[in-house]
């Protein structure tokens, strides 16, 4: 019976760690692309390409307008950030005077402590205190770049439904992206 419990209980620490060993495939939804067969669905497709790129063009005019758009909010978050900064700073280099006001009295209790004279500690032990990041002008505009200007302009599906309208089909299939199984 014992044998039989070890035996149980090695196989299943053996699949668990078979299966930490090789991660599982990672499946993404995706669509295949049928044109039509006709030379009407082919001409028809033309005038979606035509869409689409016109689409992404005025998607990307918008982009740089928006990169524009943020140049003044760039420099507002930072000069707020850098008034964030000094005061942080301030707090930062008091905090090391402190520290260091703590490591001489240590030092200084932990020498008279060994003379015979008794001086009271001055407080738990702590660790030095950290600096603050110096802030990036870069770092404000790539966070507004993101929040404000990256967004989806719709240009894929106004593209899909022209395709379907024009006699093609999407068909759905799952692909795998990572972990795929036969691919090392």
């Amino acid at each position: 019976m014992l044998t039989a419990l070890r035996t149980l209980i090695l196989f299943v620490v053996a699949v668990g760690l078979a299966s930490c060993a090789s991660p599982s495939p990672r499946y993404q939804s995706v669509y295949r692309y049928e044109p039509p067969v006709d030379s009407a669905g082919w001409a028809c497709l033309e005038k979606c390409g035509q869409k689409m790129e016109s689409c992404q063009q005025h998607c990307s005019a918008d982009y740089q307008a928006c990169l524009t758009d943020i140049a003044p909010l760039v420099e507002g978050r930072y000069s707020e950030a850098l008034k964030r900064y000094a005061t942080e700073l301030d707090r930062y280099r008091w905090e090391l005077d402190r520290y260091q006001m703590y490591l001489s009295l240590s030092w200084h209790d932990s020498f008279w402590h060994g003379h015979g004279h008794y001086h009271p500690s001055p407080g738990p032990y702590y660790f030095p205190p950290v600096a603050p990041k110096n802030p990036s002008r870069d770092e404000e505009f790539n966070r507004l770049r993101k929040e404000k200007c990256e967004v989806e302009c719709g240009c894929q599906p106004i593209y899909d439904a022209c395709f379907l309208d024009c006699g093609g089909k999407l068909v759905p299939e799952m692909k795998c992206i990572a972990n795929c199984p036969g691919v090392k």
